[in-house]
């Protein structure tokens, strides 16, 4: 019968050690294993920022500078060019309406203006001279019909002497013949010149109406001209402050070209830039504030201008109230546009976290020092808070510091 033969002590020891390396291996892959399902990092409480959740008034706002400018603005450009040949006021000086700025001289558009004129005059006279012709024929034509009245008339009258004078054998038979012959055809040009009366009359109504339109767009042509030729003065349209006048005697300026602005100062406006990613929320209405010598100031969207340049689209505000004291045209401020009514909310202030996670998720603080992950849903924003829509609760204090430096840990180990 077989029996177990014992190992040598020595081959015993090897399969111990054996034992106890496989051993330790599945230890450390354990260790290791639990290591990664649940990594840790520890850190100095100096060097995160903790923000606490709270429920209150959320307000959607959006920083913009505005820059404050006048009331109304009226723009200065040469409807004609020239060179400057006077100049009547200096740059920042009131001006009222009708006031003369500067003067241009040129001489082609003189030239011009009295060749066209000339061309106008010489039509009017003809139009003028066919209205004279048609009032001398429509008189001449009612003349000759008077003159036939008169002598059908006589005619009828002679008729009526004749008719006895051939009864009585008083009259040759010829004669009374060739006068009735007579008193026929006067008739019949009678008709014929009344018909010729008619039809001068209706194209007189006609023609006559042309002709005075014709004059009187020939008037207003004239009017042009000379309107142009004072365009060559260069007036203030309106009651204000001068400003942006830089020509000198003797410099040309284009047709159109900006010579000039006069700003009423009787009040002021704010005009802001934006974001054109906010184009489809900025409507007419919407209120802004802004901080002014200590006091806060209130501002509404009056106009948006449509035209998007570098990014950007402007709007013009006006103040709610009374103008603030003390503004100056051309002053900046960091204006709140406020893009919805206040409402109450879940908040978390803003932290530079946003940009590792994407507001997808946090490190949510316990009362032990650590700080474990957390999925979070935001929704709204400001420039100061988050609006916190889901995994989160009022009270809880949120690591807001930058995240990139802890490796997605599950835990952070606040010392």
């Amino acid at each position: 019968m077989d029996r177990t033969i014992d190992p040598s002590p020595k081959r015993r020891g090897r399969i111990l050690v054996a034992s106890g390396v496989a051993g330790a291996g599945v230890l450390a892959v354990t260790i290791l294993a639990g290591s990664i399902s649940n990594s840790r990092v520890r850190l100095e409480a100096a060097k995160i920022q903790v923000a606490t959740v709270e429920k209150g008034l959320f307000r959607e706002f959006i920083p913009v500078t505005g820059t404050i400018q006048p009331i109304q603005t009226v723009f200065l450009d040469a409807p004609e060019g020239g060179t400057v040949k006077h100049r009547f006021v200096e740059d920042g000086h009131m001006v009222k309406a009708g006031d003369a700025i500067i003067e241009l001289n040129n001489p082609q558009l003189h030239m011009d203006a009295i060749n066209r004129e000339a061309q106008l005059l010489d039509q009017q006279n003809n139009l003028r001279n066919t209205r004279l012709a048609m009032d001398q024929q429509t008189t001449r034509l009612k003349d000759e019909l008077l003159n036939l009245d008169k002598e059908l008339k006589r005619l009828e009258r002679d008729q009526k002497i004749d008719e006895r004078l051939v009864k009585d054998s008083l009259l040759a038979q010829n004669t009374f013949l060739g006068n009735t012959e007579n008193l026929h055809y006067m008739r019949e040009k009678r008709k014929l010149v009344a018909a010729n009366v008619r039809s001068d009359s209706l194209f007189r109504l006609s023609q006559v109406g042309s002709i005075t339109n014709n004059l009187a767009l020939i008037d207003r042509n004239l009017a042009f001209l000379r309107e142009n030729l004072q365009d060559l003065t260069i007036k203030a349209p309106i009651d204000g402050q001068l400003s942006g006048l830089n020509v000198e005697l003797g410099q040309t300026k284009q047709r159109g070209e900006r010579v000039a602005q006069i700003d009423v100062l009787d009040g002021f406006k704010v005009r802001a830039r934006i974001p054109e990613h906010y184009v489809s929320r900025i409507n007419i209405g919407l209120q802004g504030s802004f901080t002014h010598a200590g006091k806060e100031h209130s501002v509404r969207i009056v106009k948006v201008y449509p035209e998007v340049n570098n990014g950007e689209f402007d709007v013009d505000l006006h103040f709610t109230a009374t103008t603030p004291d003390g503004i100056r045209r051309g002053q900046s401020f960091q204006i709140r546009l406020q893009l919805s009514e206040d409402m109450q909310a879940l908040m978390l202030p803003r932290g530079p976290f946003f940009q590792d996670t994407g507001g997808q998720w946090v490190y949510v603080m316990d009362d032990v020092g650590t700080a474990t992950k957390r999925s979070v849903k935001l929704g709204r924003q400001n420039p100061d808070m988050y609006e916190v829509l889901e995994g989160l609760q009022p009270g809880d204090r949120v690591v807001i510091s930058r995240y990139n430096a802890f490796n997605d840990a599950d835990e952070l180990i606040i010392q």
